[in-house]
């Protein structure tokens, strides 16, 4: 994969283009400067180049235009480019191409600062502030080197979890089970055996995500592995550092640090579920889900599943919660994939915070 990062200053403005993008003699220009002194590879490009371009005239049919040089925009970008102009709102969507260009060009041309462009496969992912306290590299790379090197020392029997990495040109994330620190959840199991509740977890894990386009910032989420491992629920409490105020590694490997007391907190909101008893599962399922922004398709193929394995009888507000993370389930047998998924994750967890009471009504509800 090829992809840099560009400096540009404010005296050198961007421009925002849309065009049928086809092979121009600028773009030619551009494949034959990087490459001039590897003719044999010319056709494998421009066949390459040409895909690039049928791609982005399918979706954004945008281009940026910087220091003489097109690049295709990739729809990752697009938030980025109106937070750097300065603009948003629904409307936007309703100009036509050449109407959306020219309104941003001309906030982009008012724009202050320095600005960093990411460019990835041929196309422009993200354009960002230029100042590191506006946006601070992290290298995904180090990122997950430095992970993998801390979990090896510092939690024995840790373990990637083939199948659990997902990248796009938004977000890349990966697993780990940390099956050799079982003593992590020593507090969790002993409140499931003081309720009387089954023991379904295997072991406890942690997600990493990170993204170089502003989707994420470099989080580490703690997790459950259940039942035959296929299974995982978020405990909530992720820890996060933001690619802005100068972030760097050493504030990452200091949240590294961190990971077995955020544990402890996120297990202990896990545990007050327990305490809490739902009279009406169903009707407040429905309604978490609706407050935490599931959508209804989903809402009604995890209500469907809970009633069929646990009928309409009372339960906790541990049971519910469990319920919910299937929604992710459903989603990735639907196609989700990736920032997709992982965003479900997050919404999933919102649900901790809530007071679980509040939707526990009896009746017919609207929804």
């Amino acid at each position: 994969m090829k992809e840099s990062f560009q400096n540009f200053r404010q005296g050198e403005k961007a421009s925002l283009i849309t065009r049928n993008l086809k092979v121009t003699h600028s773009f030619e220009v551009s494949i034959w400067h990087f490459k001039i002194e590897r003719r044999q590879n010319i056709w494998r490009l421009l066949l390459r180049w040409e895909e690039i371009l049928k791609d982005t005239e399918k979706n954004t049919q945008l281009a940026l235009k910087v220091r003489g040089e097109t690049y295709p925009v990739r729809d990752c970008a697009i938030k980025t480019i109106l937070d750097r102009a300065g603009i948003s709102g629904a409307g936007l969507r309703k100009l036509e191409k050449s109407n959306y260009a020219r309104v941003v060009n001309y906030c982009l041309k008012v724009a202050k600062g320095d600005a960093l462009i990411k460019i990835a496969d041929g196309k422009v992912s993200a354009v960002h502030g230029g100042d590191s306290h506006d946006y601070s590299i992290l290298d995904m790379r180090a990122v997950f080197e430095t992970t993998m090197q801390y979990l090896d020392t510092n939690f024995k029997g840790s373990s990637y979890m083939e199948g659990s990495g997902a990248f796009d040109h938004s977000i890349v994330s990966a697993m780990w089970e940390l099956g050799g620190n079982q003593e992590l959840l020593d507090t969790y199991r002993t409140a499931l055996a003081d309720h009387g509740m089954c023991d379904k977890v295997i072991a406890p894990a942690v997600r990493l995500t990170t993204s170089d386009v502003a989707a994420s910032g470099a989080n580490l989420y703690p997790m459950l592995l259940c039942d035959s491992g296929n299974r995982t629920i978020s405990l909530g409490n992720p820890i996060k550092l933001a690619h802005t105020g100068g972030a760097d590694l050493v504030q990452f490997m200091g949240n590294l640090r961190m990971l077995c007391s955020r544990y402890q907190d996120a297990v202990a909101d896990m545990t007050k579920l327990m305490d809490i008893e739902i009279r009406n599962p169903l009707n407040c399922l429905k309604l978490v889900m609706k407050r935490i922004g599931i959508r209804k398709k989903l809402i009604n193929e995890v209500a469907e599943m809970f009633e069929s394995q646990n009928r309409t009888d009372p339960c906790t507000a541990h049971d519910l919660y469990f319920a919910i993370n299937e929604a992710c389930f459903f989603a990735a047998c639907e196609g989700m994939q990736g920032h997709g998924i992982i965003s479900l994750e997050e919404q999933v967890t919102r649900a901790l915070a809530l007071n679980w009471k509040e939707y526990d009504v009896s009746g017919a509800i609207k929804w």
